[in-house]
C-alpha cells in the first residue's frame, strides 16, 4: 500500500533506515531458542484501564467473539471494530491485530477519528479472554513456530511457558476466527492484512512463508528472529509468493530495543539485528508481484515500537496521518 504525501513526510521524521549488510554473515552463532527480546515487562501482567471498546466510538461500532482452542487450554476475545462510515464499493480493508488486548489500548477516539476522515479499515483485535494486556502463556504457544515432528519448545526459565503453536494457530484463524470476525460485513477480501510485535511478529513472518494465501499484506514489528535456530530465516530462503496475487510486508524494530530488554541472548547489537531484518526484507523482495521493506523505528526501545509500529500500520493502511501522540 502507498502512503500520502503528507504521511510520507511524518514518517521520514520518524524513521531512518538501516545501512544492508547479508543477512546470513550476521546470524549470531548460537541456535537455541531464547526469548530476551520478547521477555515481559512490568506491563505483561498489568490489568487494563476501560479503553475505546468500553467507552465507545462516535465513528467505530464494536462486536466482541468469544472462542476456546481446540484443545480447550487458550480463551480468545476477538473484537471486532467496524466503521460508521460506508464501506468503498470493493468493501472494507481488514486487519488482524495480534495481541489484540495491547493493540485495543494503544488506540483512542482521536486515532479512529483520523483512520475515519480516510479510509477506515475494519479492526479485528485477536486478543485473549483475560483483563491483562497480555496473556503470556497463551501468546508464547500461539505465535511461535516448531519445525515438522518437533516436541514442543519449553522455556528452561519458565517451564509453564511452551512454545510452537504457531500452525495450529494459523489453521484456527484461517478456518474460524477469519469467518466469525468477517460476517456480514462487506469485506476486500483481496487486501486482508496483519500486524505483529516480537513473537507476535514472529507470527506474521512465519505465516507469510509458510501460509502466504492467509494475508495480502503483512506488518511485523521486533520479530524475535532468532527463535528456535533461526527458523523463520530459513523458511524465508523458501518463500514463494503466489502468482496470482500482489501483495507488501513492512518489517519494523526500534534502534535502541536491547537497552531496555537486556543483552540479545544469541549475540548481537540493534544495528546488527536491524541489519538482519534489513536484508530479510530486501530477500522477501525479490518475488515477484511481493514488495518488501524496512523501517528503523528511530530512537525507540522494544515495548514503544509496539505502539509506533501499530500507529505506522494503521497509517499505512487506511492513508490517514496517525501520529505517535495520535
Amino acid at each position: 500500500m502507498t502512503l500520502p504525501p503528507d504521511l510520507d513526510d511524518t514518517r521520514r521524521r520518524l524513521l531512518k533506515g538501516a545501512g544492508a549488510m547479508a543477512l546470513l554473515s550476521l546470524l549470531p552463532g548460537a541456535l537455541l531458542a531464547r526469548s530476551a527480546d520478547a521477555r515481559p515487562g512490568s506491563d505483561f501482567n498489568e490489568s487494563l484501564p476501560p479503553g475505546i471498546v468500553e467507552t465507545g466510538s462516535s465513528v467505530y461500532d464494536f462486536r466482541v467473539h468469544r472462542l476456546t482452542s481446540p484443545d480447550g487450554e487458550r480463551h480468545y476475545r476477538i473484537t471486532v471494530a467496524i466503521p460508521k462510515k460506508a464501506p468503498p464499493e470493493a468493501g472494507y480493508t481488514p486487519i488482524y491485530l495480534l495481541d489484540g488486548n495491547a493493540a485495543l489500548a494503544a488506540l483512542d477516539e482521536q486515532s479512529l477519528k483520523a483512520m475515519n476522515a480516510a479510509t477506515p479499515p475494519v479492526l479485528i483485535a485477536l486478543g485473549y479472554d483475560t483483563d491483562h494486556r497480555f496473556d503470556v502463556e497463551a501468546r508464547q504457544w500461539d505465535y511461535t513456530p516448531r519445525r515438522p515432528n518437533q516436541d514442543p519448545i519449553i522455556d528452561d526459565r519458565h517451564p509453564e511457558r511452551r512454545g510452537g503453536g504457531a500452525d495450529d494457530f494459523i489453521k484456527l484463524i484461517n478456518d474460524t476466527i477469519m469467518a466469525e470476525a468477517e460476517r456480514d460485513l462487506l469485506i476486500n477480501t483481496s487486501e486482508r492484512a496483519i500486524w505483529g510485535h516480537s513473537f507476535g511478529g514472529l507470527f506474521v513472518l512465519h505465516t507469510l512463508f509458510t501460509h502466504p494465501s492467509s494475508f495480502d499484506h503483512w506488518y511485523a514489528a521486533s520479530p524475535t528472529l532468532h527463535w528456535n535456530g533461526y527458523q523463520v530465516v530459513a523458511e524465508a530462503g523458501r518463500f514463494q509468493w503466489p502468482s496470482d496475487q500482489r501483495g507488501s510486508a513492512l518489517l519494523m524494530r526500534g534502534d535502541a530495543e536491547l537497552q531496555r530488554r537486556g543483552p540479545y541472548s544469541n549475540g548481537g547489537s540493534d544495528k546488527e539485528i536491524n541489519d538482519q531484518l534489513e536484508g530479510l526484507a530486501k530477500q522477501i523482495n525479490r518475488a515477484k508481484g511481493f514488495e518488501a521493506r524496512f523501517e528503523v523505528l528511530e530512537g525507540l526501545g522494544h515495548g514503544a515500537a509496539l505502539v509506533r509500529s501499530l500507529k505506522l500500520t494503521l497509517s499505512d493502511i487506511s492513508g490517514a496521518t496517525l501520529t505517535p501522540s495520535a
